[in-house]
């Protein structure tokens, strides 16, 4: 039997976006042992590769795409934060997802909840000076303020769907370091 399928409101989508990990989760399998595997992608990354750059810290990985190779620029790019993991078998498999980096997400919602109190000010203000007399016009530079969260949230979607490129771009790395492509 299927699970009925939430109906989720516009403020829990945003919420699963920038805080919690993407839906396109990373496993990928190899024969080669742990200490292999990442000796491997570490040789990689030291080599230039001309793509992809980051960081290896113990079982952790941190990859990303380079900014002169990436379609999302600047801080909006997708970082692959990933564990290797030892498999019964004696491979391994390495474990991740694609998400903004921390600092991103923490300037999104400075500048959403920052765009929400401004936007809820300039309405109440509105609210305050408004008079039999006026129209439609006058209460226009209040209303105004109200479309910077949405012009927010549209731009942090829009560079979303353009990082899917890099985060397939980092997929395909992976798998020809791993040999599983």
């Amino acid at each position: 039997m299927a699970s009925p399928r939430v109906s989720r409101s516009p403020l829990d989508r945003l919420a699963q976006g920038l805080w919690r990990p993407s839906d396109s989760r990373v496993v990928l399998h190899t024969e080669l042992s742990p200490q292999r595997l990442l000796a491997r992608l570490q040789s990689a990354l030291s080599d230039e590769a001309p793509e992809i750059t980051g960081r290896i810290q113990g079982t952790a990985i941190q990859l990303w795409r380079r900014a002169s190779r990436s379609h999302s620029r600047g801080t909006f790019a997708p970082v692959f934060y990933g564990a290797v993991e030892p498999t019964p078998d004696g491979g391994s498999r390495l474990v991740g997802h694609f998400q903004l980096h921390p600092v991103t997400r923490l300037y999104i919602l400075v500048w959403t909840t920052a765009s929400v109190l401004l936007a809820l000010g300039f309405l109440g203000v509105g609210i305050l000076r408004a008079s039999p007399e006026q129209d439609a016009l006058d209460a226009l530079p209040f209303v105004w303020p109200a479309l910077l969260p949405l012009a927010g949230l549209a731009v942090v979607r829009w560079q979303q769907r353009r990082g899917r490129a890099d985060e397939e771009a980092v997929r395909t790395w992976l798998g020809t370091i791993m040999g599983t492509e």
